[in-house]
C-alpha cells in the first residue's frame, strides 16, 4: 500500500485503535473484536509488550487491517517498526529522526505537538498528520482554537477521545481520531470481555460517521 493510500484510508475510516497493552498474548482476539466493530486501522505502541513481534503478527494474520506503530522515537525505533510491517508511524513528539525515516521509506507519519508553534513545525518537517498530545483537561475546544489559524494541518487527537465524545472531536475539526484505553484495556483482556470491545468500536464508528 502506498503512502498516499495509507493517508487516504486514515482520512476515510476516521477512527483507529491505539493499543498500549501488556496483555498481548490474546492480541488476535482483540483485533477480531475491533474488526467486527468496524475498526480496521490499528496502532500498536512500542511500549506494549513484544510490540514489534505483535505488529508483525497482526500484519501477517490480518492483511486487510492497516497496522501502524506508536510511541516511535528515533531512527532505530522507526526502522524496526517499518521492518516489522508498520504502515504508519506515530510519535508523541516532533521527532525529526522519525520523520526523516518515514519520508525516506515512504511511510505515513504522525508527529506529536501541543502548541501552535509545535504543530506548524511538525507540519513543515513533513508530518502527514499532527497528533495533538497531551490533551488531558483541554478537550475539543482546544482543537477548535488550534484550527482557527492552522486549517491546513490534519489534526489527530489520540488521548482524551472516548466513545461518548467522538462526535465532539469531529465537530471541532479532527481529521481522524485515535482511541486508546477507553476502547481497549488490559482489564478487558484479563476479563475476556471481547464483546464489549466490539460494542465500543461500533459506537465510535457510528459517532464518527465512518463506514462499517
Amino acid at each position: 500500500m502506498t503512502k498516499a493510500a495509507v493517508i487516504q484510508r486514515i482520512l476515510d475510516e476516521k477512527v483507529f485503535a491505539v493499543l498500549r497493552l501488556q496483555r498481548t498474548d490474546a492480541i488476535e482476539r482483540v483485533v477480531e473484536a475491533l474488526v467486527e466493530g468496524g475498526i480496521t486501522t490499528i496502532e500498536i505502541t512500542l511500549n506494549s509488550r513484544d510490540a514489534l513481534e505483535v505488529i508483525h503478527r497482526i500484519s501477517k494474520q490480518f492483511p486487510k487491517c492497516l497496522v501502524g506503530a506508536g510511541t516511535v522515537i528515533g531512527i532505530e525505533a522507526a526502522t524496526q517498526a517499518i521492518e516489522s510491517g508498520a504502515k504508519f508511524l506515530v510519535s508523541p513528539v516532533t521527532d525529526l529522526d522519525m520523520l526523516a525515516v518515514a519520508q525516506q521509506v515512504g511511510v505515513a507519519s504522525m508527529a506529536g505537538a501541543l502548541t501552535p508553534t509545535e504543530a506548524w513545525q511538525a507540519s513543515q518537517a513533513g508530518s502527514d498528520f499532527v497528533k495533538l498530545f497531551p490533551l488531558a483537561g483541554l478537550g475539543p475546544q482546544y482543537l477548535r482554537a488550534m484550527r482557527g489559524p492552522l486549517q491546513d494541518i490534519r489534526f489527530v487527537p489520540t488521548n482524551g477521545v472516548t466513545p461518548e465524545n467522538v462526535a465532539e472531536w469531529f465537530a471541532a475539526g479532527a481529521a481522524a481520531v485515535g482511541v486508546g484505553t477507553p476502547l481497549v484495556s488490559d482489564r478487558d483482556i484479563e476479563a475476556g470481555d471481547y464483546k464489549v470491545i466490539t460494542a465500543r468500536a461500533r459506537m465510535i464508528v457510528a459517532a464518527a460517521g465512518a463506514r462499517v
